[in-house]
């Protein structure tokens, strides 16, 4: 691994496909997960690449875990754009779907509910709270992608696991799913 990430910061296309082929599915679901929104999500794991590509050579570190850290704080970075430029929530509805789609993935109902409680999640939880639970950071990574304190971490997600219970708990969150 360290060989391929070596030829990634010297540039290497093939290494850097291998890069990508490793990592693009799970940054997409990521994203799509933060955003709520497919077609937006696949754009910016395209953007998240190009910038992998082309800031490659200023990668600090050699070790495969660093690299992970690295390229999901600019998939984080470019959500965090994304969410300045838009400041609107897209959610989804269930009732928008017809059998068919539900019967040929039974996982889509479930993935939309996911999507729909995540989006009322305040950005500034929803980010470490998704890397934490969905992409199973440890604190400490999640801290060094954010560059917060671990406590300041460990809070966000506190925070953003209640502000989901009481969502799903009060008449007014569930009016909302």
């Amino acid at each position: 691994m360290n060989d391929l990430i070596a030829k990634l910061k010297d540039g290497n296309e093939s290494a850097f496909k291998e890069v990508m082929a490793m990592y693009k599915k799970p940054i997409y679901n990521f994203l799509s997960l933060l955003l709520g929104d497919r077609q937006l999500a696949e754009e910016l794991t395209q953007d998240t690449f190009v910038k992998v590509y082309f800031k490659a050579r200023t990668l600090k570190s050699d070790h495969p875990q660093a690299v992970k850290s690295w390229i999901y704080s600019i998939a984080t970075n470019l959500a965090r754009s994304e969410f300045r430029k838009r400041r609107f929530k897209h959610m989804f509805s269930l009732s928008d779907l017809n059998e068919r789609h539900a019967c040929h993935c039974p996982d889509l109902e479930s993935r939309l509910l996911a999507e729909q409680l995540l989006a009322l999640v305040p950005e500034k939880w929803r980010v470490p709270l998704v890397m934490k639970e969905m992409d199973n950071f440890t604190f400490e990574e999640i801290a060094r992608m954010l560059n917060k304190p671990i406590g300041t971490v460990k809070s966000m997600v506190f925070r953003g696991k209640e502000h989901l219970r009481k969502q799903c708990l009060t008449p007014e969150g569930a009016a909302h799913v």
